[in-house]
């Protein structure tokens, strides 16, 4: 036998038995014989039970579209601010009197805002008086006057207010030129007070009050019997002096002059 078809035998009855096997099991199946004993295979029954399984959803109500809510915005209301009220005050008047404005002392007097010293220039000195009490009352120009010091002398009055100028030699000008050295002051027009508020019917013991000590003094007139004659830091051509009804503390201020004078 050939070598080839021995190493092959094996496989070949192999696969006749198993076509015949395949065969038989082919015929029993269809006759319904039975072959080799009776034997039952049973295939036992398989019953899957799928669970019922029921989904529910949750049920889903559509109300449409969704309610518009309307919210009231609170009125605002504006307050307009208070009316202002413009009080018109009726203008104050306010009366100016001499007394506030020219002030007598023992070195010149105060015409409002300029100080008039003794020796200040004829004209500017009246001017200045005349800016706070108008114009003079009277105004006597350059005169020989015997009792004054000469060459001449001019006396320029508002009133009750004397002021005397000079072209003599004195302590404040020499060589003629004309200016202030005396000032008279009685009566009761116009109203006029000292630096110290001393005024006409002063009595004594306020004058020695504002001016006491030892440049003042009081004393008898020398030209009327019974009077006073009252004296501040008197020198040649400056101080105030001037008489008095008496020369008690209750006697009263009659006249207030200032500087050098005349008839002395």
């Amino acid at each position: 036998m050939n070598e080839d078809l021995k190493k092959w035998l094996p496989w070949i009855l192999v696969g006749v038995l198993a076509l015949a096997l395949t065969g038989f099991i082919i015929a029993g199946l269809g006759g319904g014989d039975t072959v080799a004993g009776d034997t039952t295979t049973t295939v036992p029954s398989t019953t899957s039970t799928v669970a019922d399984t029921t989904t529910t959803l949750p049920e889903t109500t559509t109300s449409g579209v969704p309610e518009t809510t309307t919210t009231t915005v609170p009125e605002t209301t504006t307050t307009a601010p208070p009316e202002t009220t413009t009080t018109t005050l009726a203008p104050v008047t306010t009366t100016t009197t001499a007394a506030a404005v020219v002030e007598l002392s023992d070195e010149g007097i105060q015409a409002g805002d300029t100080w008039v010293y003794f020796g200040y220039d004829d004209e500017a000195t009246i001017a200045a008086v005349s800016a706070v009490l108008g114009s003079p009352t009277i105004d006597s120009g350059w005169v020989e006057e015997p009792l004054c010091p000469p060459p001449a002398v001019r006396t320029v009055r508002w009133n009750d207010l004397w002021l005397l100028f000079t072209q003599a030699d004195t302590d404040f000008w020499s060589g003629g030129v004309p200016h202030f050295f005396t000032f008279y002051y009685s009566g009761a027009t116009p109203e006029i007070y000292t630096t110290e508020g001393i005024g006409l019917g002063s009595s004594l013991e306020m004058l020695e009050a504002a001016y006491g000590g030892p440049s003042y003094t009081i004393g008898e007139s020398p030209f009327a019997v019974g009077e006073g004659f009252w004296t501040y830091d008197l020198q040649t051509w400056t101080g105030m002096w001037g008489f008095a009804t008496g020369q008690t503390a209750v006697d009263t201020v009659t006249a207030i002059n200032g500087g050098q004078g005349c008839g002395e």
